[in-house]
C-alpha cells in the first residue's frame, strides 16, 4: 500500500498499535487495528520518526492516564459514539510509513486516516503526555526498530534519541527514577 501523505501531529491513523504488555511477552504485531492519534513526529537521521497513541473504547485502568475523546471530535472523524479514551501513558515509535497501517474500514473512500483532532485536544493530549513522562508512568515501544518488540522506558528512548548511553538505574525496583526529560520537538500541523 502506497501512502503519498505526510505525517502530521493530530492525524488520526489506523494502526496496528502494540501495547506494551503484548511487547513485554514478545508479540510484534498489534492484535487489532484501531484509531491511533500521532501526537508528533520527529526528524531523525533523514528518517520520519512518528509518535502514535491508541483509541480504545475500554475504559481505562487508571483515568488519569488517558483523556476522554469528546463525541464532537469522533464523530466529526469518523468514529462511533461509545465512549472512548485515548491512552497516554504509552506510545509506539515507529518510522514512517512503517508497516502496520491500515486503509479505515467501512469508508468509501480508500484512506488510512481518519481525520485531525483540533488543535486543543492535541494540546491537552500532548500535556496529559507530558505529565506522564515526569511521573515515570510513560512507556516508548519501539516498532520495526533497532530494539524492535523491546519496551523502553521514556528516558531509555530519548537517551537513545540523543546519542547517549541509557541511565543506569540504582533502585532495586527497578523502577527508572524520576529525571528530567526533554521532549522532542513535535511537529505542528497548519
Amino acid at each position: 500500500m502506497t501512502i503519498y501523505v505526510e505525517p502530521k501531529a493530530g492525524m488520526v491513523i489506523n494502526y496496528g498499535y502494540v501495547w506494551a504488555r503484548q511487547a513485554r511477552q514478545g508479540m510484534e504485531k498489534g492484535e487489532k487495528f484501531r484509531p491511533s492519534l500521532i501526537l508528533g513526529v520527529q526528524e531523525e537521521q533523514d528518517k520520519k520518526m512518528v509518535y502514535v497513541a491508541p483509541i480504545s473504547h475500554t475504559p481505562p485502568f487508571y483515568p488519569e492516564e488517558s483523556l476522554l475523546v469528546p463525541n464532537e471530535t469522533g464523530g466529526r472523524i469518523g468514529l462511533d459514539d461509545k465512549p472512548k479514551w485515548l491512552m497516554l501513558n504509552e506510545v509506539n515509535k515507529f518510522e514512517w510509513p512503517g508497516f502496520d497501517i491500515r486503509r479505515v474500514p467501512h469508508r468509501r473512500e480508500r484512506s488510512q486516516f481518519y481525520g485531525f483532532v483540533p488543535r486543543a485536544f492535541l494540546e491537552q493530549a500532548r500535556d496529559k503526555m507530558r505529565e506522564m513522562m515526569q511521573a515515570n508512568r510513560f512507556k516508548i515501544v519501539p516498532r520495526h526498530m533497532e530494539r524492535k518488540g523491546v519496551m523502553a522506558t521514556a528516558n531509555d528512548a530519548f537517551a537513545r534519541d540523543r546519542n547517549q548511553p541509557q541511565a543506569q538505574h540504582q533502585n532495586n525496583d527497578r523502577r527508572p527514577q524520576r529525571q528530567t526529560l526533554k521532549i522532542p520537538n513535535y511537529g505542528n500541523r497548519p
